[in-house]
């Protein structure tokens, strides 16, 4: 029997998922089971997505370095309570110049590259999954040509972009940086352009491609945000060798809920609501009648000042008028070649506040649709190809953020008492839970954010939850043996360690070893 073997994915979700990964990490190594390694160190599958590829590569290379786990947990905490990613695009834009014209999401792999990872490489990280822990480590992104995923990979004795539609050479992949890959495992669409390969790149120039074969590369979370598939190939790979995952955690930052949509409220002042384009129009064309008038009456007065402002006001007005007819000709040729056809002797009725409703709820109702629904369609999705799975029976562990605020599925075990008594969560620990969940999903903590304890409240939420869902598995494992074997017990053995712990996290949600 191969020893104890546990897969772990992290979910994107900008810094809230960073740190709340990296409180789970932090976690798992300090759990030492029966063999003397860590619950980390039996981590042999890495998965991750978007926010969690910061931390996910930070730790990848932190064991290429051989740098021990606990410093680069602060040093990668202190990066993210004072690095403003936000603060950093703005005053290096100028770097984000390209022969295409400016490349927002390039300009951020150089701040990662600079800033997090010292520019290495993904080269650098082969020799940690030759003779590590970690046998296979995925940064997961998606090909924006094709819709399929595109993930930057280390396993044992080969780095591969795995996207088999591209003909991507391997010396050529060992060559991209850490942060060209986390830029685009986070590049979320609206926010940022396709990062192309290799254009973007900066082994690109040595690239033997045609310009017609470049592609470009976005957030992982399009095609899974949580990092699973992953995690179910390398068990078909490792089946068919005769191995399997002990257990798989996948922690995850997001949630299955949906903010129920509501109609946009009018910002405009209602008087100026009322008005349409059609009294715009005539608006402008009666004040040119009127302007016209006044120039021509200044001339009588005789007075140079006054010819002279009316005469730039003339012909302020003159170009207005001008400018709006050209406008409405174009717009109209424009409309004429769509399938809308021409609308103007419809639109131009339309009051401001109609047109201000009409873009804003299709623009917020698009919103919605590309950043919630469809992405918790996918996460349903995911989550389903695990649990209907009978071989995944007592070999998963689900890891969120949310799941210990007050009223969550705990609360009903609780009730039935399908929950031991002991892993009720506190009320700090509740209220804490709650905190860290409605954090935003953004690449930055605020300075109110820091006055309010966003980033401990979400580091210390990984740190118990992990804990509470060990403890639960342990739980059920012991009640209910199926599908398990003899490195399950290695698990076990963690009980008491475990329990020690969640009383401290009891007494005090943000305790830390």
């Amino acid at each position: 029997m191969d020893g104890l073997n546990i897969g772990l994915s992290f979910s994107g979700g900008g810094y809230r998922a960073a740190v709340f990964h990296l409180g789970s990490l932090s976690f798992l190594n300090s759990i030492h089971v029966g063999d003397g390694k860590t619950l980390l160190e039996h981590v042999s599958v890495l998965s991750t997505v978007s926010g969690g590829t910061i931390t996910g590569l930070k730790y990848m290379l932190s064991l290429a370095k051989k740098q021990d786990i606990n410093d680069m947990v602060d040093e990668l905490y202190a990066f993210l309570y004072n690095e403003n990613l936000f603060e950093d695009f703005f005053a290096n834009l100028e770097k984000g110049r390209t022969e295409d014209g400016m490349s927002f999401i390039k300009l951020m792999a150089n701040i990662y590259d600079n800033k997090l990872f010292n520019n290495s490489v993904m080269g650098d990280l082969m020799d940690c999954v030759n003779n590590g822990p970690v046998e296979r480590y995925s940064a997961n992104a998606t090909d924006f040509g094709n819709g399929l995923p595109f993930r930057f990979q280390v396993k044992s004795g080969l780095m591969v972009a795995n996207d088999d539609r591209r003909n991507l050479k391997r010396e050529d992949l060992l060559k991209i940086t850490l942060g060209e890959a986390l830029a685009c495992s986070s590049c979320f669409p609206g926010a940022f352009e396709p990062m192309m390969f290799p254009d973007d790149f900066q082994v690109g120039s040595k690239v033997v491609m045609d310009k017609k074969d470049s592609f470009g590369i976005m957030d992982g979370g399009i095609v899974d945000n949580q990092g699973i598939e992953v995690i179910e190939l390398t068990e078909d790979s490792m089946r068919r060798k005769g191995r399997a995952l002990d257990l798989v955690i996948v922690s995850d930052v997001s949630s299955p809920y949906l903010d129920a949509y509501s109609p946009n409220k009018q910002m405009l002042p209602k008087g100026i609501g009322k008005w349409t384009l059609d009294n715009i129009q005539k608006g402008v064309r009666w004040g040119g009648v009127l302007t016209t008038l006044l120039w021509i009456a200044s001339f009588w007065v005789g007075n140079h000042y006054l010819i002279g402002a009316m005469t730039v006001v003339w012909g302020l007005t003159a170009v207005v008028n001008l400018a709006m007819g050209w406008s409405k000709k174009k717009l109209v040729k424009l409309l004429s070649k769509t399938i809308v056809g021409n609308i103007m002797p419809w639109i131009k009725h339309l009051s401001l506040a109609d047109i201000e409703s009409l873009l804003m709820n299709r623009a917020t109702s698009v919103l919605m649709m590309t950043s919630s629904v469809f992405l918790k369609r996918i996460r349903k999705m995911s989550y389903s190809s695990l649990h209907d799975d009978e071989g995944w029976h007592n070999r998963l562990i689900t890891n969120t953020i949310y799941e210990l605020r007050p009223e969550e599925s705990w609360a009903a075990k609780s009730k039935n008492n399908s929950l031991p008594a002991y892993l009720e969560p506190s009320l700090a620990m509740q209220e804490n839970s709650s905190k860290a969940a409605s954090m935003k999903t953004t690449l930055w903590f605020t300075q109110k954010d820091k006055d309010n304890g966003y980033p401990e409240a979400v580091f210390a939420a990984g740190r118990y939850t992990i804990c509470f869902n060990l403890l639960k598995y342990i739980e059920d494992i012991q009640k209910d043996g199926d599908n398990t074997n003899e490195n399950h017990e290695l698990i076990i053995s963690c009980k008491q360690q475990l329990m020690e712990a969640w009383a401290k996290f009891q007494e005090n949600p943000l305790w830390k070893d």
